[in-house]
């Protein structure tokens, strides 16, 4: 029974959820800030035409988030905020919130661009490097002049949006051409990156370390930041409802 007792005392202290607190002594310094990843932004009819209806928004629902997040009072932030805050103890502005566009596609800039630059909110895109020019996905013209705009930041997203579950060396090839391709053109220069299907890898974490990343996006569910843990950041996946229904 006493042996019993301590078993069940030993699994219960291990499943427990840690505390804020305890993160804060683990991984700390930890702070809560909303990053929201989008896809496609497009009409729901050419989403259906394409397949693409479960990674798109539509311009009207991403048109209604941008608004909320202005009427709100929420500030949209760029990755050097909050490795400023990590690294420097900076405070980030009250009510932050990231927003992310994945894999550079060209309706980013016909549909998500002019919407972000009517409520003057930032946004940053995680670009396969060796699939812009590709048919459907962003040029570096429109790269070129998003940037300028100074609302969006472009990042690395691989070279050919390649899964962290592959061999060290492909990974060492993928990550490290893609961060050549956009540093040649003036992007990127905070070295930030997310992972293409959004798991992270031992392997992965290792080259972003080589090559002086100082951030890297999952997509595991969550708002905490923690700078013990700023190669596996977690972001909330919007689909077409209302950002209320992620806590905002």
């Amino acid at each position: 029974m006493e042996k019993l007792f301590l078993f069940l005392s030993l699994f219960l202290s291990l499943n427990k959820k840690v505390a804020p607190v305890d993160i804060e002594k683990l991984y700390g310094p930890c702070v809560k800030v909303p990053v929201l990843m989008y896809h496609h932004i497009q009409p729901e009819d050419v989403a259906k035409s394409l397949n693409q209806g479960s990674l798109t928004v539509s311009p009207e629902f991403f048109r209604k988030d941008i608004e909320y997040l202005s009427t709100k009072g929420y500030s949209s932030i760029f990755p050097a905020d909050l490795i400023n805050f990590f690294d420097k103890g900076i405070a980030l502005p009250k009510k932050s919130v990231m927003i992310t566009l994945d894999d550079a596609y060209e309706d980013n800039y016909t549909y998500a661009y002019p919407i972000l630059k009517e409520f003057n909110t930032k946004a940053i895109i995680f670009t396969p490097t060796g699939l812009v020019t590709v048919n459907n996905y962003l040029n570096w013209n429109e790269i070129g002049e998003m940037n300028n705009s100074g609302l969006i930041y472009f990042a690395n997203h691989t070279w050919s949006h390649q899964s962290s579950s592959a061999k060290i060396e492909v990974l060492d090839r993928e990550i490290s051409l893609a961060d050549t391709q956009l540093k040649e053109k003036g992007l990127n220069k905070d070295s930030v990156f997310a992972y293409p299907y959004g798991k992270p890898s031992a392997g992965a974490e290792k080259t972003l370390s080589k090559y002086g990343y100082k951030l890297a996006f999952t997509t595991v569910h969550g708002n905490m930041m923690c700078k013990g843990k700023r190669f596996d950041l977690p972001r909330y996946r919007v689909g077409n409802a209302p950002l209320s229904k992620y806590g905002l």
